[in-house]
């Protein structure tokens, strides 16, 4: 008679290796699509392989095997099968996020695999010596990658701000006149803030490289006349004080626990009384099992890019925010690889 674990064993199969395994060649497939703007072809109303292949420019051979394999992921549907000439068209998934001129498109994401794919071939190494490929929280190196990166965040960043804005209580929203966007970036966070809050005034922090980024963000949106930007690295430049909301959007997990803390800290020293500080992260559950995004962020980009970088879970915040002094401090769940965490000073 088996045991527990050995009937568990004979229960078990390797379908999730498999699937693991080759989920980096589904990855892409994605990434070409996009690279080639299939779905764009599509959407502009051409269905069947010669006519998506002309219009990408791209083999007909290449595009079916591309195509076909697009329909197996979910991407497309596919009608006309067993016929010569099948008509390929756009799933609701793929119109709503994977066609450009949208402003829920994500695609501009696939220029961060394409950046990154082949530091994650050296995770191995990196998990051996200790040492990243680079450190982003180094100012030179920082200088250099962020600008080629923000760009293709900005999907997903704007998405999570946009939810963020949505979800805060209404006295918040129409109270504040000013925010402190740390680590602006692309400026996603607080562009969402600035188009919901036509009131609002915002202050940006980043290198001057990528403060030009979050200029040209600012104009194509309609609202740099509302912008100022503080140019410099984050840990020595004067945040100012007095804002309504402070913004921390994914940039704490680089920062690493003790510039994380300080940087939190100084967070506090901006705000005014009752002012809103928002953090927007890769947020594990406290027992670091789940959920899979963050963890794998952690295991992935964070050893390949900082010396220090890590997901905390929503207890270590906690207990940076109330050891600064903040108060009501509540996570909010949007829709985004983690919840939002907000304190009150």
């Amino acid at each position: 008679m088996m045991n527990g674990t050995d009937a568990s064993a004979a229960l078990a199969t390797p379908e999730q290796i498999i699937d693991d395994l080759w989920a980096p060649r589904a990855t892409q497939v994605l990434v070409t699509a996009i690279e080639l703007d299939l779905f764009g072809c599509i959407a502009a109303g051409q269905h069947s392989v010669s006519g998506i292949a002309t219009a990408a420019g791209a083999d007909p051979r290449g595009v079916r095997h591309v195509l076909d394999a697009l329909v197996a992921l979910g991407y497309l549907d596919k009608t006309g099968a067993a016929s010569s000439q099948p008509r390929y068209v756009l799933t609701q998934v793929s119109a709503r996020f994977l066609v450009p001129g949208t402003d829920s498109y994500l695609g501009d994401m696939a220029r961060e695999t394409r950046l990154l794919w082949s530091s994650w071939a050296r995770l191995t190494d990196v998990v051996r010596t200790g040492e990243p490929t680079a450190a982003w929280e180094q100012e030179s190196v920082g200088r250099e990658q962020f600008p080629q990166l923000v760009s293709a965040w900005f999907p997903m960043s704007f998405g999570a701000a946009r939810a963020a804005v949505a979800a805060l209580p209404p006295t918040t929203r129409e109270s504040a006149r000013r925010l402190l966007d740390v680590a602006a970036g692309s400026g996603a966070w607080s562009l969402a803030f600035a188009l919901a809050l036509p009131e609002l005034r915002v202050t940006t922090v980043d290198y001057s490289e990528v403060c030009a980024i979050t200029r040209s963000y600012a104009e194509r949106f309609g609202v740099a006349d509302r912008y100022d930007h503080v140019t410099g690295n984050l840990r020595e430049v004067d945040f100012g004080t007095g804002y309504d909301i402070v913004v921390l959007g994914y940039i704490v997990h680089t920062e690493g626990p003790e510039w994380g803390r300080k940087l939190i800290e100084r967070a506090y020293a901006a705000l005014r009384p009752g002012g809103t500080l928002v953090i927007g992260d890769m947020v594990p559950n406290d027992e670091r099992t789940d959920p899979i995004v963050p963890l794998v962020f952690g295991a992935t980009d964070l050893l390949l890019y900082s010396t220090e970088g890590q997901v905390f879970t929503e207890r270590e915040f906690r207990e940076w925010l109330t050891g600064a002094g903040f108060t009501a401090v509540e996570t909010l769940d949007i829709l985004a690889p983690s919840p939002l965490i907000v304190a009150t000073r």
